[in-house]
């Protein structure tokens, strides 16, 4: 009794302890951070995790309260997110519950709001009409920002498409829109182009020379003839496009119409909207594929010419 009785007065101690210090909360940061528990994992190793993103101020004191309210054993695993705000009072509390819990969904680069919205759904977070209804109106096509996220699944589609679009605001940084302007083209524009290049570019290291070849095709007003905005206006996926595909009736389609089409054909990461920004110093115009994600480039078209007739022949022995 007289043991239970000192680690009481300790616990009470400490806490008083943690207020004066703000650990109870209320100061600090208010951004929130991704945090999971994984199954079966222990409070002391939740604790030194909490410590090291400096959610709790000791892990200690934070074990020691999990033990002394009986919840060190009630910590329950999944995908939650804290901030500094919070203090270890309130983590601790939405750990035993669960109240806290998120849904975790990835969404990787190059995807369309049709897509997203289907990796979204099949968490069972949303309708997935609503979902695409809501991105039209709001003209999110590209500013979905490709991520791995955590949130909470009771959340609205709308609050969803603002948390993503949030994260596009976070990474998309003011000397970004500064060097668009330097390009003389908007935002929209510099999206737009970035959806292609991810689109087209397989390979990483051919972003930029890729994003150069359009640069230099809108400059010289040569249309873009990207099959990937054909593929999109079609609303469909395959390896190689009919030269009937070409003639599709689309303002998205670049064989038909000059210059950039009206919008993103879908949302680009970070390195393919950088691409985008600061193409290569290359005067190609032209590019082929070789059938391995790598490209043939082209500065004429009897070069251009040439590279098809060599793709080709590769792509014949790959049969």
């Amino acid at each position: 009794m007289v043991k239970k009785a000192r680690y009481k007065i300790i616990i009470f101690t400490a806490m008083v302890c943690l207020f004066a210090a703000g650990c109870s909360g209320n100061v600090g940061n208010a951004e929130k951070i991704a945090f999971q528990v994984k199954g079966g994992e222990s409070a002391s190793s939740v604790a030194l995790r909490l410590k090291r993103e400096n959610l709790i101020c000791s892990k200690t004191l934070f074990l020691a309260y999990a033990k002394f309210t009986g919840s060190a054993n009630k910590i329950k695993a999944g995908y939650y997110e804290f901030s500094r705000k919070d203090g270890m009072f309130k983590i601790l509390d939405w750990l035993k519950s669960g109240s806290q819990s998120l849904t975790k969904f990835t969404i990787p680069e190059g995807s369309n709001v049709r897509q997203t919205a289907e990796i979204i759904a099949s968490k069972g977070m949303i309708s997935k009409d609503k979902f695409i209804e809501i991105a039209a109106e709001k003209k999110m096509e590209g500013y979905l920002m490709p991520e791995t996220y955590f949130l909470d699944p009771m959340m609205a589609e709308e609050s969803i498409i603002y948390a993503m679009k949030k994260e596009f605001d976070k990474k998309v940084t003011p000397e970004m829109y500064e060097r668009a302007e330097e390009l003389n083209m908007t935002m929209d524009q510099i999206i737009t182009l970035a959806s292609i290049v991810e689109k087209e570019a397989v390979k990483p290291e051919e972003r930029a020379t890729i994003s150069a070849v359009f640069h230099n095709r809108i400059n010289k007003k040569i249309r873009l003839q990207s099959c990937a905005t054909v593929l999109y206006a079609m609303g469909v996926n395959k390896a190689r496009l009919t030269v009937e595909d070409t003639f599709f009736d689309s303002p998205y389609n670049t064989y038909r119409h000059a210059g950039l089409p009206p919008g993103p054909i879908c949302s680009p990461g970070i390195e393919s909207i950088k691409a985008a920004l600061y193409p290569a110093n290359s005067s190609s115009l032209f590019f082929v594929s070789r059938g391995d994600g790598s490209h043939l480039f082209a500065e004429s078209l009897d070069e251009h010419v040439k590279n098809r007739q060599e793709t080709n022949k590769i792509k014949k022995k790959q049969k």
